[in-house]
């Protein structure tokens, strides 16, 4: 997907109904573990008020993607699966792309992205969480080079905990 196409940069308040319409969309495609009361509106409004929340947007100014990459969850840090010696790790979740423009590279041009991004705001580590039942995203992590680090079960979900040290 060639970048002139679309634009990355960091969610403003007055994205936040674009984000939860996209996550809406999102929750209905194969594989996703969301559904209409996740994300909601406070997930949403607290990643852009921590500064974690990224927006890609097309070229004629529709929101094509959305994703957090921060802090850490208290939940997902105190996990016993992760490297131990990281500095300032940081929490890839919420990633989502409009379900119209799937399988075009949108969601490998977001996480390239934010690997490039991560590191200049400080981030030893991205760490997630992916469902075993995601097999699109499970194949882009693997390809971005994610160590599975360990499974955990949360929020009624069995994940795999995944780790890319940068």
């Amino acid at each position: 997907m060639p970048a002139d196409r679309f634009t990355i940069a960091p969610a403003c308040a007055g994205d936040a109904e674009a984000v939860l319409a996209l996550y809406r969309a999102a929750a209905r495609t194969p594989g996703s573990s969301w559904d209409n009361s996740y994300p909601d509106r406070d997930f949403v409004t607290g990643d852009i008020a921590r500064g974690s929340l990224y927006c890609l947007w097309g070229k004629d100014g529709t929101l094509w993607g959305a994703a957090s990459c921060g802090e850490p969850d208290e939940d997902i840090q105190a996990l016993p699966c992760w490297e131990p010696n990281v500095t300032s790790p940081f929490e890839l979740c919420r990633i989502g792309i409009l379900p119209e423009v799937q399988g075009q590279g949108l969601a490998g041009a977001l996480l390239q992205w934010l690997l490039e991004e991560a590191p200049r705001r400080g981030a030893g580590s991205i760490r997630l969480l992916v469902s075993r039942d995601n097999p699109p995203a499970l194949a882009l992590y693997r390809r971005f080079g994610f160590a599975t680090v360990g499974t955990c079960q949360l929020y009624g979900i069995n994940w795999l905990c995944q780790e890319k040290l940068l």
